[in-house]
């Protein structure tokens, strides 16, 4: 029997927390009915630990020390590090054995990623535990994966990336979770920040629904680069999807929320 008891992937707009408000009321109960969803999954799986592969936006790294990837080993977190979120500050359990052990068999996998055992929590970690395990009482490893400084992983090294971190969870003898965190188009601060790529999104979505793997690890960066910078983040659901490739990937929610500047989604792999 896997030791992965669950899988999925969101995005984590700060608007969700920031101003959550600011989004339609048709718009926010779509998106939330998907993440309620996924946090009455999680529960159900009973987790000891939570794997967020999720990006750094220049909280712990800068564009002069920024890892392509790298596995916090911490003992525990702090976050999050945005004041301006309206969010309370937790500290959150880290796992480091698990993390020991991705490191492990990213390496056997001929990846290496950096590790640290001093990162604080920012909104892309903290705004989807705050919806998945609202009671931050899920011991956690972030994997920081770089989408934001070029040169950036390719999807098909995301998703082997992934695969690892699987391998890393079925040596572990514990029941855990994955949560790919990020995307869809959006393009954070830029005077296009208003212009969102429904139309990506949901080609993005439909391969993920027919399982089509082989389709999004062919995506273009230039189809990527058309969508915004922002969806560079999709390396953070084809990772996922890496550590949940027997896994059957079904949308839950999809809205353009332009107040929330982000192509919203969320998504099981079941």
């Amino acid at each position: 029997m896997s030791n992965l008891h669950f899988a999925g992937a969101m995005s984590h707009a700060p608007g969700i927390a920031a101003f959550r408000d600011a989004a339609s009321p048709a718009q926010r109960q779509a998106f939330f009915g998907g993440t309620d969803a996924l946090r009455e999954a999680a529960g159900k799986a009973r987790l000891d630990a939570l794997v967020v592969i999720a990006p750094d936006h220049f909280s712990n790294f800068f564009i002069d020390n920024m890892p392509a990837c790298c596995v916090s080993m911490n003992e525990s977190y702090m976050g999050p590090v945005e004041n301006w979120l309206g969010m309370d500050k937790y500290q959150i359990k880290g796992d480091a054995e698990l993390a020991r052990l991705i490191m492990h068999h990213a390496y056997a996998a001929g990846i290496e990623p950096a590790s640290s055992a001093k990162t604080d929590l920012e909104h892309s970690v903290i705004v989807p535990l705050s919806l998945i395990t609202p009671k931050f009482d899920v011991p956690v490893v972030w994997v920081m994966m770089n989408c934001q400084v070029p040169p950036l992983m390719s999807l098909r090294r995301c998703y082997e990336l992934g695969k690892a971190i699987r391998a890393a969870i079925e040596a572990s003898g514990k029941r855990v979770g994955v949560l790919g965190s990020g995307g869809l188009s959006h393009a954070p601060g830029a005077p296009e920040a208003d212009t969102l790529d429904p139309d990506f999104d949901r080609y993005f979505l439909d391969l993920l629904d027919r399982n089509a793997v082989d389709k999004i690890l062919a995506i273009p960066p230039e189809r990527l680069d058309a969508a915004g910078f922002g969806s560079w983040e999709i390396r953070l659901w084809v990772a996922a999807l890496g550590a949940a490739h027997d896994r059957r990937p079904r949308t839950l929610a999809y809205e353009p929320i332009v107040e929330w500047d982000t192509g919203c989604a969320v998504a099981i792999y079941e």
